[in-house]
This record gives C-alpha cells, sequence and structure tokens, in this order.
C-alpha cells in the first residue's frame, strides 16, 4: 500500500510508514465484547465486515450476531457503517440505525459487543512516540507517578503504554497478559487479533509460551530465520531481524534472594510481517523504557490494593489530609487592583495538588500551584516540603529562577525516589501589570485578553524532583487591565465524561471566553463558578479519578 505523503510502497496494514514515519491508519476500533475481551483494531481504508462469519474482519462470536451483521466503510474521507440487513439490528449511540456517517467517539452496539469509534482529525496517543517521544514517555510516567488507585487507572495506563509500542516497533499485533487473582495468564489487552482461526491458535500458544517465560522470567525472540530463544536482556537483539517477541515485565524486586530470579508481572506479545524487522539501539531502549514504565503502573495498582486489604492505609490517609488541610490557604489576598477566587478538590483522602498566594511586597504577589506525583502521605510529605521552602524563601527571594531551583535540590534531597511534582511560579507586580514566571513542567496557565486573544505560560523547566540542577529560565508576561490568567492542575482538562472522553483545555478556554465576553464585569468567582459548571456538564456525575485545582486572577486597575 501507497503512503498518502511521500508516495512509497509498505507492507500491506503497516502502521506507519517505513520511509517517513507517518500514520498509515486512519482510525481505531475498540472491542469490548460479551466475553470481557478488550481488543483495539486499527482501520485503514478498506471495507471492515462485522460478523459472526469465520472470515469477517471483526468476528464477533456471539449467537444475537448475524453472519454478516454490518460493514464499515470509507469514502471521501469520511467513515460509514452500514446494517447488513441483520436479525437484530445495529445501534449507533443508543439508536437503531441502517446507515450512518461515524464519528470520532462514537459508539456501536451489535449484539453483546460494544466497539468504540475513534476517528481523530488531529494526533492519536501512539502519534507521539513516532514524532514526540520524550513527550510521550514523560506524559505516561506523569500518569503513572500518580499513584494508579483502580483496575480502569491501570487499563488507561497499559491502553496507551501498548498503543506506544505498537506504534514504535510498527508490530503486526500485540497482546498483554496478566494474571489474574487464582495465578492463571489471561489475555488482558490486545491489538489487532481477530480471535478466531490462526490467530485463536496463536492465542493457545502465546498463552504456553507466556507460562514458560513466567518460569524462567526471561524475554523470547523468535527470529526471521525461524531460530527461538531466551534473552536475558533486549540489547542482545539489537541489530537481529526478528519477526515475534515476547517481553517479560519482571518486577523491580527479587523473589526471595539476591540471586534469585524476578516474578514476572506480565507478558507482551508482538509480532511483525514475516520478512521480519530490526530494532536498533536507540528503540531497544526505547522499548526497556516503556517496559520498565508498565512495571511500575502494576506494582503501584498491587501494593495500594494490599495496603487497604490489611486496612494499613487508613491511618495514614488521615494523616496526610490533616497535613494537606493545613497547607493551602484559607482565604486569598485581597487587593484593590487583583481580584482573585480558587477551588481544589481532592479526589480520596488526601491528593497532590497544591496552591498558594503569597504578599513579596507592597506591590507584588507570588502564586504558585502545583502537582505532587503520587497521593497518601508520602506526597503530602512533599507537599509539605515544597510550601515550607517556598515561604520560607519569598521573604528574601524574589527570583522566579532561583527559587524553583531551590525547592528542586530541597526535593530531590528529602524525598523518596520517583516523588516529583509539576510546579508553576509566578511573582506578579500589580503596580506595572508584569508577571515573571518559571513553568517547572506544569499545565501551562491560560491567560485570557480582554482583546479576545488569549496566550499559554509554556514550561521552561524539568518537573522537580527529577535532575540534581533545574533552574530553568524565568520568563515575563505584560498584562492588561481586564485581562484574566487562569491557573489549574490536569484534573481540570482531563475531566472524563461516561465515555472516558477527556474535556480538553480548548472547550474550558471557549467556556470562559465566551462568558467574560457576555460579562465583561465578571468576578474572578463568577469565572471560577462558569469554569465549573462547565466541567460538571461534561463530566455529568461521573466519576473522576484525578484531583482538581482552579485558581483565577483577574487583573483590575492600576
Amino acid at each position: 500500500m501507497k503512503c498518502d505523503h511521500c508516495n512509497k510502497d509498505n507492507f500491506k496494514n503497516v502502521l506507519y510508514c517505513e520511509h517517513c514515519n507517518q500514520r498509515m491508519f486512519r482510525a481505531k476500533v475498540r472491542l469490548v465484547d460479551n466475553s470481557g475481551s478488550d481488543n483495539t483494531l486499527y482501520v485503514f481504508t478498506h471495507d471492515y465486515y462485522i460478523g459472526r462469519e469465520p472470515s469477517s474482519e471483526i468476528f464477533l462470536d456471539d449467537l444475537a450476531v448475524s453472519r454478516k451483521h454490518a460493514r464499515i466503510y470509507y469514502q471521501d474521507d469520511i467513515y460509514y457503517i452500514e446494517n447488513l440487513k441483520s436479525k437484530n439490528g445495529v445501534l449507533v449511540n443508543g439508536e437503531q440505525i441502517s446507515h450512518c456517517r461515524l464519528k470520532n467517539y462514537d459508539i456501536i452496539q451489535i449484539g453483546g459487543a460494544t466497539l468504540h469509534f475513534y476517528y481523530s482529525e488531529g494526533e492519536f496517543p501512539e502519534d507521539q512516540i513516532i514524532s514526540r517521544t520524550g513527550e510521550f514517555l514523560q506524559e505516561t510516567l506523569l500518569k503513572i507517578s500518580r499513584e494508579i488507585q483502580s483496575k480502569n487507572m491501570l487499563d488507561e495506563v497499559l491502553n496507551t503504554i501498548l498503543d506506544g509500542l505498537v506504534a514504535m516497533t510498527n508490530a503486526n499485533d500485540a497482546m498483554l497478559w496478566l494474571p489474574d487473582d487464582a495465578g492463571d495468564w489471561q489475555l488482558h489487552l490486545s491489538r489487532n487479533l481477530r480471535l478466531f482461526g490462526e490467530d485463536s491458535s496463536l492465542r493457545s500458544e502465546a498463552q504456553n509460551l507466556v507460562i514458560k517465560m513466567a518460569g524462567n522470567a526471561k524475554h523470547y525472540v523468535f527470529h526471521k530465520n525461524e531460530k527461538q530463544e531466551f534473552v536475558e536482556n533486549l540489547e542482545e537483539i539489537v541489530g537481529l531481524p526478528y519477526r515475534m517477541l515476547a517481553m517479560a515485565l519482571r518486577s523491580r524486586k527479587l523473589v526471595d534472594d539476591e540471586t534469585g530470579p524476578r516474578k514476572v508481572l506480565g507478558v507482551i506479545v508482538m509480532r511483525v510481517f514475516k520478512r521480519g524487522r530490526r530494532l536498533d539501539k536507540r528503540k531497544v531502549n526505547l522499548l526497556e523504557s516503556l517496559l520498565s514504565q508498565t512495571v511500575v503502573a502494576i506494582e503501584n495498582t498491587y501494593l495500594y490494593s494490599e495496603a487497604l486489604e490489611k486496612k494499613k492505609i487508613n491511618s495514614e490517609l488521615l494523616l496526610a489530609e490533616k497535613i494537606q488541610n493545613r497547607l493551602l490557604p484559607r482565604e486569598l489576598i485581597k487587593t484593590p487592583k487583583t481580584d482573585m477566587a480558587a477551588f481544589s478538590r481532592a479526589q480520596s483522602y488526601v491528593g497532590g495538588d497544591y496552591y498558594d498566594v503569597l504578599r513579596v511586597s507592597d506591590d507584588a504577589l507570588a502564586i504558585a500551584i502545583a502537582d505532587i506525583a503520587g497521593k497518601g502521605i508520602g506526597a503530602a510529605l512533599v507537599m509539605s516540603s515544597l510550601q515550607g521552602s517556598l515561604r520560607a524563601q519569598i521573604s528574601y527571594e524574589q527570583n522566579p529562577e532561583q527559587i524553583v531551583a531551590n525547592i528542586n535540590q530541597l526535593i530531590g534531597e528529602c524525598t523518596a525516589e520517583g516523588l516529583f511534582a509539576t510546579f508553576f511560579f509566578c511573582i506578579y507586580n500589580y503596580e506595572k501589570l508584569e508577571l515573571k514566571y518559571v513553568n517547572a513542567g506544569h499545565n501551562p496557565p491560560l491567560l485570557l485578553k480582554k482583546d479576545g486573544g488569549f496566550e499559554f505560560f509554556k514550561s521552561s523547566a524539568t518537573a522537580l524532583g527529577i535532575l540534581e540542577e533545574n533552574r530553568g529560565k524565568e520568563k515575563t508576561a505584560q498584562l492588561q487591565i481586564g485581562d484574566v490568567v487562569i491557573f489549574y492542575t490536569d484534573g481540570v482538562t482531563e475531566a472524563m465524561n461516561q465515555e472516558m472522553r477527556q474535556l480538553g483545555l480548548e472547550k474550558i478556554r471557549i467556556a470562559a471566553q465566551e462568558f467574560i465576553k457576555s460579562k465583561p464585569k465578571a468576578t474572578a468567582d463568577e469565572i471560577l463558578k462558569c469554569i465549573l459548571k462547565r466541567i460538571e456538564e461534561h463530566t455529568e456525575g461521573q466519576q473522576q479519578h484525578d484531583d482538581l485545582t482552579i485558581l483565577i486572577l483577574k487583573i483590575l486597575k492600576k
């Protein structure tokens, strides 16, 4: 098949062009059936038949499904679904259809199966591993480090990582195996499996392989020349063409003693086309990084579950809650030239969000907002260290770069490995209308200008606690009377509805700008309530998994 970008030939159904790295697939279908199978299919431009017929591109082993039930097809840059006169029909977003256009996030119901359709005009998550590898790894690490507390949150991370692995290796298909409560190995997530015929036999063979790998804690390689071997390290396959690669997710802790094998928490199996594929040193390093992040995600979930079962976490959380409540400001500093309002909500006993407003001088305020990786007593103590360091410095140090560097050093020296914080700090001089800031990996605050424009205060430093030296670069924004600055944590933009669709910053921006335009004299508190209402409308009562913090600054007269 030809690439639309470089017009060069590729193997059929390759995910990313082997010549220019542009994405070849157009859409994705995530299939969750009545057996609990969770399989994502990459959709190209040819027809996809759905049914109980074994040759169907999307095979559904369900008596409520006709042999040829429906068809997804592509025409003029649009995907459509057609009911092929099936007995029980096709539902799209809860309504019976005979034929309709498919849009991003549509939900298709056929028999006992639910198909989630994704057709993004922008990027898919896995595109980042191709174009912006560093950002993909950092965002995944941030997501994992916020201490996963449920199976749903674990699955979200595992899906992201599996997408990244498939994209990076251009795999033909992939499987993620995890043990169940009884210790039996089960297929947990998959990509591009038809689950019938050759693929169903592959599933059985893969399960036998996984059981072997759980015993020897080694990776498995099926080479292009059909040689098979188990290897201790992935570096052993650098430059060698392979057709199948099975990678053991090995625990960071030894099972018995320092010489014993590490416990296998899961196995990822990937296949490529028969001609084989090579991995260079860089991609092997990326693979190892993603595998390491997967292990962290799984172990965090297990550790949290064990702590709950043993009831050891309640007292810790209550203590952490008390610590956090003392750290957040009870009321904001008031001046005739600024109007401020804030809201913060933790999703559990205690969260990882922090904000503060401090008086620096007669004409300036310091504003800080942070998101601590993790929850519980560890995160609360990091927050306490951050607040203490900030308040101790502010009386004598007013250089944002130096303040960020000092706090970074403290967090790096005084906290446990793996704990860090995204942090935005600024000093606002309300006489000069000048805001000097350093953004250490935090969500970029949004400046809504009185004239209708907007801009972001983007990151200029790494998150705190990751690097030994992290001074960052100070930036300056010149504000105007009537401007509004929205500081927030990712619980705002990642608020999800029942379809697991994130709200996103763009919708927050539009809602706030439209409200301000209709009510130019709106107070900071009214703008805050407008944003909270927009979040509530989007989430529709869906339980959220992340903390949420918003701080509004409105510029008044000089």
